[in-house]
């Protein structure tokens, strides 16, 4: 109820309780009594309205004031109405001129958008074309530079082409002379190999009792672990320790190291004569068992050597104990009309280009020996002089090196009491380790520990540390004077065992001094313990004839450098018995 009404309502209250005051208490009301009369409605009208007329006036009038208020109250609703309509209205008046202006304004930011990017678009355009003018202007550029640079590259390198193919044409004779030089050189080396595994293998062989054939396959191995050979023949059969011999003919006649007996074991599967069937033959190898014997360690490399009616077959590998068998190569054996008559055709292609190639070999020789002669005719006599010069300077270094290894290995050997001889092979080192000198000689036949005589004449007088005896070992292999066989030895190395006294170490350096025919020759070399035996030397022993002469020759050098009769190494030390050593590898 809003405060107008509730004033009105006020006041119309305090009226009426006015009117009722004034007319209970008026003093102007009088009573006119007869004696014995009451004064009930006797009081005499003075001219003011009556009560009831009092209260009908007063409900009209609160009806002409209720009615007044309900006009106000729905004048007022009216005009609430009204002002919140025009609230409304003004509200949305100024939303819509905010959304107008909203609109306008992103009317006017997408024409400005719109036109910096026609803008920008205009700018790129003028830029793009700009820079296709200019990519044109660089590519003709470049093209025409292109053009030119082409032409003076293609006529440089006509003139280089001209130039090169003048000097092929002159370094093509000595390029194909190196490449067959090389040629040899590596058939060298394999037949080298090859012959160095066959006298082996063949050693092995003999050692056991084998037996040969025209198809043989052999396995060879360096310790005392039970590797099996298995060969499977073309019928499908398997000739291995379980199954030694064929019904295609094939046998297992030598089964190695079933127990640990051999560090340098062979198993030899073999075709007497020519009984192998033509056909595919594969050959696996299995790591049967490892012995603990010297704690042989793992993997176990091996070698198989084929021989393929006459073709022989090198192969290598490893094993280690619980691996599966391994196929380590297969080979076809022909049949023998076949075969001969491929061999026939393959020696006679081979002798053919061997001609071939010694033909142009010499001429290519030729052509560099007059080409040689020409170019070195002026400055010969100098170049001799230096290489004189130089020659004389390393022969003194070298003869000086070696007066000092020299000096050091004849008191080891003096030491030990050893034999010399005009062909001798000493090894030195340094330490408690026990190495070991292999010298194998023309024939095949390996001279060691395990073999201190050779069938012809060599001997190894002295093996050292056994067990650590010296801190200054030297193992010597000689042969008497004028009984070496001329031909191709070589020298290996191989440590056997590594002693702990006093914390010796690896790797082992060693020296090996070689006297063929007073040609000394020294090597160094080192190996750690479980390293494979070391190819370090090989050398030519020469005929009886060239090494008498040599002999001669060296001393009669020694006696215009000295002044005295010279001492060959042959002769510096009296021949004695070798020490008796009853150790075994």
């Amino acid at each position: 109820m809003d405060p107008v009404t509730i004033m009105a309502m006020g006041a119309l209250g305090g009226g009426f309780l006015f009117g009722m005051w004034y007319t209970l208490i008026r003093s102007d009301a009088k009573l006119n009594m007869r004696p014995g009369m009451s004064a009930e409605g006797l009081r005499q009208d003075t001219g003011a309205p009556s009560f009831g007329r009092t209260k009908q006036e007063i409900d009209r009038k609160l009806a002409i004031v209720e009615a007044r208020r309900r006009r106000a109250e729905l004048v007022e609703s009216k005009l609430a109405a009204q002002e919140a309509e025009l609230k409304a209205a003004e509200h949305a008046r100024k939303l819509a001129e905010e959304a107008e202006n909203e609109r306008i304004r992103r009317r006017e930011y997408n024409l400005r958008v719109e036109e910096e990017a026609r803008q920008r678009r205009e700018a790129e355009e003028q830029q793009r074309k700009q820079h296709e003018e200019s990519e044109r202007q660089r590519l003709a550029e470049e093209s025409e530079m292109a053009r030119l640079r082409k032409e003076e590259e293609e006529r440089l390198a006509k003139e280089q082409e001209e130039l090169r193919q003048r000097e092929m044409a002159a370094a093509e004779e000595q390029r194909l002379a190196e490449l067959e030089a090389a040629k040899l050189q590596e058939e060298m080396e394999s037949r080298a190999a090859a012959e160095a595994a066959m006298a082996e293998l063949q050693a092995r062989l003999e050692r056991e009792g084998a037996m040969t054939g025209d198809v043989q396959i052999s396995l060879m191995w360096e310790n005392y672990n039970d590797l099996d050979l298995h060969v499977v023949c073309p019928s499908g059969e398997r000739i291995h320790g379980g199954n030694k011999k064929s019904q295609c003919g094939g046998e297992l006649d030598v089964d190695a190291n079933v127990r640990p007996e051999t560090k340098k074991p062979v198993e030899n599967v073999v075709w007497p004569g020519v009984t192998a069937p033509p056909g595919t033959y594969q050959v696996y190898v299995h790591h049967y068992k490892k012995h603990k014997k010297r704690r042989t360690k793992d993997p176990t490399g091996f070698q198989i050597i084929v021989n393929n009616t006459g073709d022989y077959r090198e192969y290598h590998g490893d094993l280690t104990n619980g691996d599966p068998i391994k196929l380590v190569c297969q080979f076809d054996v022909v049949e023998r009309t076949e075969q001969s008559e491929n061999a026939k055709r393959s020696l006679e292609e081979q002798m053919r280009l061997e001609a071939e190639e010694s033909a142009k070999l010499e001429e290519q020789r030729e052509a560099e020996e007059r080409q040689r002669q020409a170019d070195l005719a002026a400055a010969e006599e100098q170049r001799l002089a230096e290489v004189e010069m130089a020659r004389q300077q390393e022969e003194l270094e070298s003869r000086q090196a070696a007066e000092v290894a020299m000096k050091e290995l004849e008191e080891r050997l003096e030491r030990e009491g050893a034999r010399s001889g005009d062909v001798q092979i000493s090894l030195m080192w340094d330490n408690y380790n026990d190495l070991d000198l292999h010298v194998v000689c023309p024939s095949g036949e390996r001279i060691h520990g395990g073999n201190k005589k050779s069938l012809c004449g060599g001997e190894l007088d002295v093996d050292a540390n056994v067990r650590p005896e010296t801190k200054k070992p030297v193992e010597n292999v000689v042969w008497d004077v004028g009984t070496a066989d001329s031909g191709t030895y070589q020298v290996y190395v191989h440590h056997y065992q590594k002693h702990k006294k006093r914390r010796t170490r690896d790797p082992t350096k060693f020296k090996v001094i070689v006297n063929n025919v007073g040609n000394l020759l020294e090597f160094d070399g080192k190996l750690s313990h479980g390293d494979p035996i070391l190819l370090v030397a090989e050398f030519e022993v020469p005929t009886k004839e060239e090494r008498e002469s040599r002999i001669a020759a060296i001393r009669a050098e020694m006696d215009i450098l000295s002044g005295n009769k010279p001492q060959s190494f042959s002769e510096a030390e009296p021949e004695i018995q070798p020490k008796s050593d009853d150790s075994e590898e």
